[in-house]
């Protein structure tokens, strides 16, 4: 199952998404405990994208989400998993969905999202919300 949205957060809201996660490096990776209410007054951006993908998918389960920062990097062919369990116990646990949200692309040429049989193209403020265990990539 995939879900798009466009026009997801209102230009304050990305304003704030793109200075927090300017400071990062080319690739970065953070969890942050929490469910949907709690991020409502800690973080309203991160409460928004939730709310599209609850839309999708039950997340009454989350306990919280790991967020992943791209700047121009090309992630290989993946699964979403738990990644500190997975490196600890080799243990694969898959989140309840995946989203993947643009908050800038500008001057692409190809850096488009790809499943076995799905292809998306980045759009700034864009989401993307999809099953777990799908693997997936971007194209050069």
């Amino acid at each position: 199952m995939f879900a798009t949205a466009d026009n997801v957060l209102a230009v304050d809201m990305l304003r704030s998404v793109h200075e927090r996660f300017e400071a990062m490096q080319d690739r970065s990776e953070r969890w942050v405990t929490g469910n949907i209410n709690s991020f409502t007054t800690t973080d309203p951006a991160l409460a928004k994208i939730l709310s599209i993908a609850a839309q999708s998918f039950d997340l009454s389960g989350m306990t919280g989400v790991e967020q992943w920062c791209h700047y121009g990097t090309k992630p290989g062919w993946h699964v979403d998993k738990d990644e500190q369990l997975f490196r600890s116990t080799g243990f694969l646990s898959y989140p309840i969905c995946s989203i993947v949200f643009y908050a800038k692309a500008d001057n692409l040429v190809g850096g488009r999202f790809l499943t076995e049989d799905f292809a998306v193209t980045p759009k700034t403020n864009s989401l993307l919300v999809f099953a777990p265990g799908i693997e997936h990539g971007v194209e050069d």
